[in-house]
């Protein structure tokens, strides 16, 4: 199968070709089901969910790439291509997603509580998570995410593409080189489709606010003037040519001047058409957040708040539990600081004194970033003995802990964790954004490692990989009030388990970090549906958490695009902090941490909804 260089979209024989190879693969598989499902149904199912997987590589293949999925089991050569982000695309993404979650809740049940009732509930949530969302018409989302604009100062194709060629793109054969130029030469028209579709939900009243959009030009400007001996696009091709055995000189030359004529004639065009439009925009945008300004808002924001948390409350009684946790974490905070000695000033003033203090700011060179990333991966090990009282049996597979590059930091978060890629070649990592040393002083510290690696993200992705035994349908849809209310929780468990017991600043940290995700939930609901200006949201977070304004700042733009997202990870952890209680109450001695917690880990991700109807399963049966 050959597609031409010029190809932007997937042809019908490539649907074709994927729609056969992901049926051969269905038949080919294990559909037993040990759990009282009859197979006929069991192969319904599994047959169900493998169109499922199809719709979703087909319309990403980029989610594909992210994965590190093998081609064969994808059906189609992925790595040659970009996602489609015309309107055109948006819309046939929406129609066929319709379809399949026809197909999904007309399939026959399995038996209750079973592995395949869980996948199968999972995608029908997602689907129908995705379309009460997106039916809005705007913006852009898929299976787990749902922003409101088609781009931003932290997502698109002007920023993604070129990370997942330089991080993500196999580069070990000549014909990945050739896919990695397939991708890049598409670059320029993905970028004008996205340009075209900010252009018309601008028309609609759907724009970005100006910080946002003028952050967006700044970045799409730099691009725009990169050279090529200095474009990271550039240095990392060619210096990945240099590595792959078999590569004749000539092909060499001839794949680098092609790589350097695409950046020169089309890419760098395209970037600055970003940046002129972005700037256009900029000038007639809305100066300050909120979706509550868009046709339709309130009701798009409580269908993303739904879509993640499950929780059918009223915005405005989600910021009132959230200012109560606020005031209570405040009070402790106040306790903690005094206890040490700091007992003038507000929590915030009090906190902004501990990072002045000598140890706490690592230097700002590559020596001061190293000791940072040692002490890290340290904190990282101590944690995992003391999590196996409380979880047990945690799988042994390693994560990498290293800085975020800094061709990236710019609109990278302040921390992320990235699971293993399915192929193996990129193993787990955590990243530290140390664009600002400052932002991390080392009381903070411990928090972020339980958070990001053990008992948090990387514990979570390892018991879904080797406990769940999902399909991988179910790989391609994430719940953001699972994994970040999981994350959240997993700093309680840290907590709970002794590792700050020695470690009076550290702790301060961990409610610092408590009091960040609470104050979060109040700023999201204040911004998107009490009409918060940004200036209002920034000094909130200043005042209350201690940070700095320019992190402030940062936390408040991420707010603004990404609706619903900062809410989830604290209703999340409420959520399982609620059943863990419910489960004590009813259980008494009988209670096991380990089972309570192998049963939220082991269904994977999946909807709050259903991790309570599976615990609640759980303790009532063992009560009886």
């Amino acid at each position: 199968m050959s597609f031409p260089l010029s190809s932007r979209r997937l042809t019908r024989p490539a649907l074709a070709a994927a729609t056969a190879l992901i049926s051969v693969l269905a038949a080919c598989s294990d559909v037993a089901d040990p759990e009282g499902t009859p197979r006929r149904i069991a192969r319904e199912i599994e047959s169900t969910l493998t169109t499922v997987a199809q719709n979703e590589l087909v319309h990403d293949p980029e989610l594909a790439s992210e994965l590190g999925l093998p081609p064969e089991q994808a059906g189609y050569p992925f790595n040659r291509f970009l996602t489609d982000r015309s309107q055109a695309a948006f819309e046939r993404a929406r129609l066929d997603r319709l379809e399949t979650l026809d197909v999904l809740v007309r399939t026959s049940r399995p038996a209750t509580g079973s592995a395949l009732a869980n996948h199968l509930d999972t995608a029908i949530a997602a689907h129908e998570a995705a379309e009460t969302v997106l039916v809005a018409g705007h913006g852009t989302g898929n299976l787990s995410a749902f922003y409101p604009y088609v781009a931003d100062h932290i997502r698109g194709a002007y920023l993604d593409v070129p990370e997942l060629l330089v991080r993500r793109q196999p580069m070990q054969t000549p014909e990945d080189a050739s896919a990695f130029l397939e991708r890049a030469a598409q670059l320029p028209g993905t970028l004008d489709d996205e340009r075209r579709r900010l252009e018309a939900d601008a028309q609609a009243g759907v724009t970005p606010p100006r910080p946002v959009l003028e952050r967006m030009q700044a970045q799409a400007a730099i691009a725009a003037a990169a050279l090529q001996d200095t474009s990271f696009l550039i240095v990392t091709f060619e210096g990945q040519l240099d590595r792959i055995t078999g590569l004749k000189p000539q092909t060499r030359r001839q794949l680098s001047a092609r790589m350097r004529a695409l950046l020169e004639e089309e890419i760098t065009p395209a970037y600055a058409r970003l940046a002129a439009s972005t700037a256009q925009l900029a000038t007639d945008a809305p100066g300050e957040p909120g979706v509550w300004q868009i046709r339709g808002g309130d009701a798009y924001y409580e269908a993303i708040l739904a879509a993640y948390t499950g929780t059918r409350d009223k915005p405005a009684d989600l910021r009132a539990g959230g200012e109560t946790d606020v005031a209570a974490l405040t009070k402790d905070l106040g306790k903690a600081l005094g206890a040490i000695g700091l007992t003038e000033g507000t929590v915030g003033e009090r906190l902004g004194v501990i990072a002045l203090q000598p140890g706490q700011i690592y230097e700002d060179s590559d020596i001061g970033r190293a000791a940072l990333i040692e002490r890290l991966t340290q904190l990282n090990g101590r944690a995992r003995f003391v999590v196996n009282k409380q979880i047990g049996g945690i799988p042994s597979e390693p994560v990498s802990i290293s800085v975020v590059p800094a061709a990236f930091a710019q609109a990278a978060p302040p921390s992320a964790y990235a699971a293993r890629t399915a192929d193996g070649r990129v193993r787990a990592r955590f990243e530290i954004n140390l664009t600002r040393m400052s932002d991390w002083p080392d009381y903070r510290l411990p928090t972020l490692v339980f958070h990001e690696t053990i008992p948090g993200h990387h514990l979570r992705s390892l018991m879904a990989s080797s406990k769940a035994g999902l399909p991988l349908a179910r790989q391609l849809i994430s719940n953001s009030g699972f994994s970040d209310g999981w994350a959240a929780y997993a700093e309680t468990l840290a907590f709970e388990g002794g590792l700050y017991s020695e470690d009076p600043l550290g702790r301060i940290g961990y409610l610092q970090s408590m009091l960040l995700r609470a104050a979060r939930l109040v700023v999201d609901t204040g911004i998107h549906e009490q009409k918060w200006t940004r200036d209002r949201a920034v000094a909130y977070i200043v005042s209350v958490t201690g940070l700095s304004p320019e992190a402030a700042r940062d936390e408040v733009d991420r707010c603004s695009v990404w609706p619903g997202d900062g809410a989830a990870g604290w209703i999340g952890r409420q959520r399982i902090l609620d059943l863990r209680e419910r489960a004590q109450r009813v259980l008494g001695p009988r209670f096991d941490p380990k089972v309570f917690h192998a049963v939220i880990l082991n269904g994977g991700p999946r909807p709050l909804d259903m991790v309570e109807a599976d615990v609640t399963r759980w303790y009532t049966e063992l009560a009886r």
